[in-house]
């Protein structure tokens, strides 16, 4: 006699219920996850803000000892080019003592992070995620040169309106 066995599986009421539960899981985490990514990106940026405040401030002190050759560029009273590595060539300038706008997006190693960096103007220059558009994503740290002029030179450090400003967003991270 030939007996049929039952065929092991699930039901359709089964199924259906796992893809219910699984469903309101994937909704109940995935604002969490999209949390993370968000404050992921500010940390990335609020670090990468105190990297270029920090390098500033090395980049300063190295412009004043004698091991590092500095000299003021002909006919800007409120620049300063700085040989790094001691090879002859000045490749860092300073405006009043801190990194140039463009020497901020050579002199610091980002690349790790994935981010991009757009300039604008001549003395700003936005950081965050992507290559365009940044300012625009509300997601960035943002680098203002220091502000001096050539006829007098008005470099003071003291005078905070001197000092280049530092600006991080994080509405649209």
């Amino acid at each position: 006699m030939n007996t049929v066995s039952p065929t092991k599986g699930f039901t359709l009421i089964e199924l259906t219920v796992v893809l219910v539960l699984l469903g309101i899981l994937a909704v109940v985490a995935t604002p969490r996850f999209i949390g993370l990514s968000a404050d992921a990106r500010a940390g990335v940026l609020t670090q990468f803000g105190a990297a270029v405040e920090e390098a500033n401030q090395q980049m300063y002190l190295l412009s004043k000892l004698p091991s590092y050759r500095a000299r003021p560029v002909s006919g800007r009273g409120d620049l300063t080019d700085v040989d790094v590595d001691g090879d002859g060539t000045f490749e860092t300038r300073l405006k009043c003592g801190y990194l140039d706008n463009t020497d901020v997006a050579k002199r610091l190693d980002y690349s790790d992070d994935n981010l991009g960096f757009e300039y604008e103007g001549v003395d700003k220059v936005y950081f965050g995620f992507g290559d365009s558009n940044i300012k625009a994503s509300q997601c960035y740290f943002m680098y203002q040169q220091a502000y001096g002029t050539t006829n007098p030179p008005s470099c003071d450090r003291d005078d905070p309106n001197a000092a280049p400003n530092y600006q991080l967003e994080f509405s649209g991270c």
